[in-house]
Formats: C-alpha cells, structure tokens, sequence
C-alpha cells in the first residue's frame, strides 16, 4: 500500500508501506495490515496504523476454522502521517492511486466514503431492483444465488414504494 499526502505548496509525502526496514519489531509477523485512522481528519492529525499476525508456539497447535493453525492480531505501530500545522495545508491523500481524502471548501472530507455512498445508490442498489433481469439473464433460481440476501431487496424495494408515493404528493 503507498499512502501519498499532497500539501500545499507543492509538498508530498509518499508512505510505502510494503517496505519496513526492519522485521525485528514484530517477530512472528506473517501478515502485516494498515489502517488509514481518518476518524480525527478534521481534528489535529492524521494516523496510520499497522497491525500485525503473529505465530508463536503458544497457539500453535489450536486450529482455526479451516483446521489451519491460527496466527494472532497483534498491536504494530502507530505513524502520525500529518500533525496539526500540516492538517492545516493538507489538499488531498491518495491511497494506492485512489483518492481518499480531499479539501473541499475548507473542511476535509472522506471521499472513500462518499465514493461507497455513491455507487450503493447509483449502481448496487438500480442492480438489485433489476433482480429479476439479473436471475434470468444467469439461469439463477433465486437472488440469494446472486450473493443478495431476500431481506435486502425487500427493504430497497418497501425505501423505493415509499419515495415514490412521495413524489407522486406533487
């Protein structure tokens, strides 16, 4: 994962999180994830956070749900990417390429969530009302087949009737 922070200024910081200099801090690590904590953006900082799987000889032998055996999450390490006086410049943080923060009108705003706000509204949810379409067009029976539990569709389905009866109003 590469984090990029771009400030003001023509400032940018790249995070390269597939390169640690060194294993020693976490030993047993067999799996490494990070969290990018956007929680406090428009606080005073910007954090993130890795955490790492261990296998020690303490739980080795238990066996997971795959009868494999079972490697711990365990707290890494926190990296404050932007402090406050750089919160203040911050333009934009990308993520692997993708935008995931952006200033807008003075505020910071989480664009990863706007973008999965989005494209629930404009492009799952139109999908799954064409549920029928989608199980005739793939020979599937039902739309649990297609990965939609039954209770979704009908509350998508009573949320549309509603607005509809709503705009019909005027």
């Amino acid at each position: 994962m590469i984090v990029k922070a771009y400030y003001s200024g023509g400032r940018i910081d790249v995070f390269d999180t597939d390169r640690m200099t060194d294993g020693v801090p976490q030993p047993g690590n067999l799996l490494t994830n990070y969290t990018l904590d956007l929680s406090d953006v428009n606080g005073e900082s910007l954090w993130l956070c890795s955490y790492y799987y261990e296998a020690a000889q303490a739980y080795k032998d238990e066996r997971g749900q795959k009868d494999l055996p079972v490697a711990r999450r365990r707290d890494g390490w926190s990296f404050l990417l932007a402090d406050a006086e750089d919160m203040q410049r911050l333009n934009r943080i990308t993520l692997d390429g993708e935008t995931v923060l952006v200033q807008i009108a003075g505020e910071l705003v989480d664009v990863s969530t706007l973008s999965w706000a989005s494209e629930v509204a404009d492009v799952l949810v139109p999908q799954i009302v064409q549920f029928q379409r989608l199980l005739e067009s793939t020979g599937l029976d039902t739309i649990e087949e297609l990965g939609v539990p039954s209770n979704v569709l009908l509350e998508i389905s009573s949320s549309d009737e509603q607005s509809e009866e709503e705009s019909s109003r005027f």
